[in-house]
């Protein structure tokens, strides 16, 4: 049993590293860290205001557009376009027309160097003062790149980085020296799509970060992505001027990037209506995309989440927290599909739901929308007014699979000389406990849902988030108060789990260990009533049910596969946890004490394989494992394996050839298949699996002398049996009651067998 229960983890471990979501094959050549490379630039005069079909955006987006813009629409000015100081003033100076035609819109060209410096907000250099840096693009007002100041792609950068840090606060660098840049975390790149137009050429855009797409004003549709239509008086500020038939300005959208403290943006963003007429808008721009895959990702597990608000009807005062479960969450392959948008969804529409905040996620990062709100979390937790459809875009196959969201507003009537706000917050950073759960506003949203301990969906079922939170801040109170390190906390959490199952294991090892002693001795006479009843099971059966119960041999005393049962849910929980939680990330173990060696990368982070031998530069794909190194943990877990099922497998003396041979299967198995499959996953799982195995070993060696020094085994006399008035009292609960059962059925058997002799006569 206890290798049938072996079998059925192996299982799992299968279905859940190629499951729904599984795949490690990802091309991540489109995910580059630098960003897309533009087309080859046109001249802005050759450019026409495009018309609906002409934006690549909608709720229920195929493959590619209807009728995209063509290549010149969408390309950059030429360079020797230069911005005039009459189109500056123009710019900045204009004021609301009054009684303007608002017929023949379209957008004022500003015209630019295609070489352009790019202008940011933040500082790499910095890590105390900013963690990130926004890097600002013209094309749709939107970001290039959104580089982290001090979060980096190894476990050895990162080492780098600290000490370059540590020696810069001392006021001395000589001999350190900062990561290459193609060792800095970064979250998002721009990203170059394709399609083909309607005449079947291929046809190209850059798609920056969270940029602006499309404003609707009266029906007459204005394109926001060409960075011709922006100006960019300061880093982080873009105007958009819309004109009419008389060149004179009616409308304006402002964009503003803010960078404010930790992982939080804020992107003010407005449409102010120049006329004296009313003006009805609509509003679309690009939302969180798929991210970068985890470089040293044992599965890829990018995901797309919500959160949402219980109906007025329901919660009129809106007390509730905002949901934020694990059923609110979308694998990549599922929102893979074709024809159905992000939002409204099935659940939200048949619940009633309001979406409160949309998020895309990987294993340690996500980049969420959500409303803006007060410092104190204060203001409306709805993003209903300013998002009605959530569409997507997607690109590429199955290896490089990128998917762009698409947000898009309700319809809304701006009165002449009003401005209508449209901005929104944005959270781009790690899946940090303590920031999600304390921080403003993220703890008012509950964002804290972003953090799902679960492999994949298909093992939702088997994966109980609450006992993934009580992982993690036991793990995390053995690390800060205790032991002050990781590695040491895992090891200690074996032995608080092994220490709360002893009393269990214990029970289940002495009865196994009764029941296999006694079992051995009462062989020869199982052995004749095999050959005496060999043609009549039932009848041998009952037979050895009797010989069992005569001498005290009771099979339920052993408890089977109780304590093995009872840790996989740990088991399972704890590979979640190992996988996901950020605080894992790039941690060494024992104090970083291997890496005092030439920099040796030997268990240098817990939350990806162990680099034992070496550790690749570039991840190596290997059916569905993502191979970064050469491990040993696994290789000495399939070797403890092979100890404890030699020393802990009772003797196969009473087991048929057939059984046997079975048996061996399920053994190799244990030690070949499950080490194999832990291949490449975290090493802080398989050094906790490798320690609780040394001690389950210890754990039995000693229960077994225990049970040599009590002298359990019962004497049996071979050919006899213990008369009723000499029988052994049977103490045990669970042992009465096997006598009792054997006794209903013996006396049942007997009343069969009197029936049946009245019939005959």
């Amino acid at each position: 049993m206890p290798l049938v229960v072996g079998a059925l983890a192996l299982v799992i471990i299968i279905l859940v590293a190629t499951g729904e979501g599984g795949s490690n094959n990802v091309d991540t050549s489109a995910y580059l860290n630098k960003p897309a490379t533009a087309p080859a630039p046109a001249p802005a005069a050759a450019a026409t205001p495009p018309t609906t079909e002409d934006v690549p955006v909608s709720t229920e987006q195929e493959q590619a557009p209807a009728a995209p813009a063509t290549a010149a629409e969408t390309s950059k000015p030429s360079e020797t376009s230069k911005p005039s100081e009459t189109t500056a003033k123009a710019e900045t100076e204009a004021a609301p027309a009054k009684q303007s035609s608002i017929e023949s819109l379209h957008m004022q060209a500003h015209p630019y160097a295609g070489d352009e410096p790019l202008q940011s907000v933040g500082d790499l250099d910095d890590p105390g003062q900013w963690s990130m840096k926004l890097i600002f693009t013209r094309e749709g007002a939107g970001l290039t790149q959104i580089p982290f100041s001090n979060i980096w792609q190894t476990a050895a950068s990162r080492r780098q980085a600290s000490m370059y840090f540590s020696a810069k606060a001392a006021g001395d660098t000589t001999g350190y020296s900062l990561p290459p840049e193609s060792e800095r975390y970064i979250l998002l790149n721009e990203q170059m799509i394709t399609w083909n137009d309607p005449e079947g050429d291929l046809q190209q855009r850059v798609v920056s970060i969270l940029s602006a797409n499309r404003v609707v004003i009266n029906g007459a549709v204005l394109d926001l992505t060409r960075g011709d239509h922006w100006a960019q008086p300061s880093p982080g500020v873009f105007t958009a001027t819309v004109l009419n038939d008389d060149e004179k300005p009616v409308a304006r959208v402002h964009r503003r990037w803010e960078l404010g403290s930790g992982y939080d943006i804020t992107l003010e963003q407005s449409f102010e209506n120049l006329s004296s007429e009313s003006m009805t808008i609509s509003w679309a721009q690009y939302g969180p995309p798929s991210l970068i895959p985890d470089r040293s990702r044992y599965m890829d597990r990018r995901r797309f989440r919500f959160g949402y608000e219980y109906p007025e009807s329901f919660d009129p005062n809106h007390v509730a927290d905002v949901i934020a479960g694990g059923d609110m969450v979308l694998e990549l392959t599922d929102a893979s599909e074709v024809g159905v948008g992000f939002w409204p969804n099935e659940l939200g529409e048949t619940e009633g739901f309001t979406l409160s905040w949309f998020a895309s996620t990987n294993r340690y990062f996500g980049m969420a929308v959500h409303p803006v709100l007060g410092p104190e979390g204060q203001g409306s937790r709805s993003l209903a007014p300013l998002v009605q459809t959530i569409g997507k875009w997607i690109q590429g196959d199955d290896q490089s699979r990128m998917i762009i969201s698409t947000l898009e507003s309700p319809a809304i009537k701006v009165a002449g000389g009003d401005t209508h706000d449209l901005s929104i917050g944005v959270f781009a950073g790690p899946l940090e406990r303590e920031v999600l759960e304390d921080d403003q506003p993220y703890r008012a949203l509950n964002m804290r849902g972003l953090i799902l301990y679960q492999m994949s969906s298909f093992c939702a079922i088997c994966t109980f988030q609450w006992l993934a939170d009580i992982l993690v801040v036991v793990l995390s109170f053995l690390d800060h108060y205790i032991l002050f390190d990781w590695a040491l906390s895992i090891i200690g959490l074996v032995v608080i789990v092994r220490t709360l199952m002893h009393p269990i294991t214990k029970k289940s090892q002495v009865g196994m260990q009764r029941f296999t002693r006694k079992m051995g001795k009462l062989k020869p006479q199982m052995d004749k009533i095999n050959q005496k009843y060999g043609d009549d099971p039932k009848r041998k059966q009952q037979e050895q049910m009797k010989l069992m119960r005569e001498h005290g041999v009771n099979p339920l005393q052993m408890l089977g596969c109780l304590p093995l049962f009872l840790q996989m849910p740990i088991w399972i929980a704890l590979y979640a946890v190992l996988y996901f939680a950020f605080e894992l990330r790039q941690e060494p173990a024992f104090w970083g004490f291997f890496q005092l060696f030439w920099d040796w990368p030997f268990l240098a982070d817990l939350s990806s394989p162990d680099h034992f031998f070496t550790e690749f530069k570039t991840p190596v794909s290997f059916l569905f494992w993502n191979l970064t190194g050469l491990n040993l943990l696994p290789i000495l877990l399939g070797f403890l394996f092979f100890v404890q099922q030699k020393y802990m497998t009772p003797p196969t003396s009473s087991l048929s050839p057939e059984q046997e041979s079975q048996q061996k299967i399920m053994r190799l198995m244990m030690i070949v298949m499950f080490p194999l499959m832990l291949y490449s996953a975290p090493s802080g799982l398989t050094l906790y699996i490798l320690t609780s195995s040394s001690i389950g070993i210890i754990e039995s060696r000693h229960i077994r002398r225990q049970v040599d020094r009590e002298d359990l085994d019962v004497e049996v006399v071979k050919g006899t049996s213990p008369s009723k008035d000499k029988k052994q009292k049977i103490k045990d609960p669970q042992g009465r009651a096997y006598a009792k059962m054997l006794d209903r059925r013996k006396s049942e058997a007997k009343k069969k067998q009197s029936k049946s002799f009245k019939k005959r006569k």
